[in-house]
């Protein structure tokens, strides 16, 4: 199976569509959404309803929980606050049903899905510490190998190799061949806000039959996704952080 991995869309129709136009091209079998549609961009209703159109296998993240529970934006900072209003104020109601579908956790066939980690959809995967608890939690299912995860914006292929070693491997621009016996955490980077210095929209696909991952980058209409913003009175550092990849 080849896995098409997308994450932290944040409301980008712009950039989502151009991932889903590319992972078309891709030949692959299967989309996994980790969570985070809604915040941040300016198309909340229009990212839901293309992903609504798709077969997807799609998770909550933390954001679309706030979404449905004001209560937990509480801890975002203002910039997320005021997002988050708006995208409650323009979230249309046949929509809820689907956010409020959406699982925590995925498990598939040898692999675990999440938004942040598997035990709390809050919390991040940034150090070597927090990689080394999500290891630690992988090892208790024994038929699981690899764990997607999102949340950071940013990509990271962790690996446990099977003397207990704990690192964060360098990702290149070409497929990366991995070993089986080792565990893998896999970020694909974000669709909607890329963190990682690199404004073009963020995804991976992971192909079982050589278990190997790719990371991949696909140009969009940034300037469109800019506009929209601003002219729904969102702040105006969201538009510019966009063209920046921060």
């Amino acid at each position: 199976m080849r896995l098409a991995v997308i994450s932290d869309i944040h409301s980008n129709y712009e950039s989502l569509e151009r991932v889903f136009a590319r992972i078309d091209q891709d030949g692959v079998d299967a989309v996994l959404n980790l969570g985070d549609i809604v915040g941040y961009n300016a198309s909340p209703n229009e990212c839901l309803e293309l992903l609504q159109s798709r077969v997807v296998w799609s998770l909550a993240g933390n954001h679309d929980l706030a979404l449905l529970e004001l209560e937990r934006a509480e801890f975002f900072n203002i910039i997320a606050y005021q997002a988050i209003i708006y995208a409650r104020r323009q979230v249309k109601a046949k929509h809820l049903p689907f956010l409020q579908s959406l699982p925590l956790l995925w498990e598939g066939e040898g692999f675990l899905a999440c938004h942040g980690t598997p035990t709390s959809v809050d919390s991040y995967v940034t150090y070597h510490f927090q990689g080394k608890r999500v290891f630690n939690y992988l090892r208790r299912h024994s038929a699981v190998r690899l764990c997607f995860f999102g949340h950071t914006h940013k990509r990271a292929l962790w690996c446990r190799d099977v003397r207990g070693k704990v690192a964060l491997l360098d990702i290149t621009s070409e497929k990366i061949n991995l070993t089986p016996e080792n565990l893998y955490l896999i970020n694909p980077g974000s669709v909607g806000q890329p963190r990682d210095g690199n404004p073009e929209a963020s995804y991976a696909i992971f192909d079982f039959r050589d278990f190997s991952v790719e990371f991949k980058n696909v140009p969009y209409d940034i300037e469109s996704a800019q506009r929209r913003i601003l002219e729904a009175g969102l702040p105006e550092f969201l538009a510019e952080r966009l063209a920046q990849g921060k």
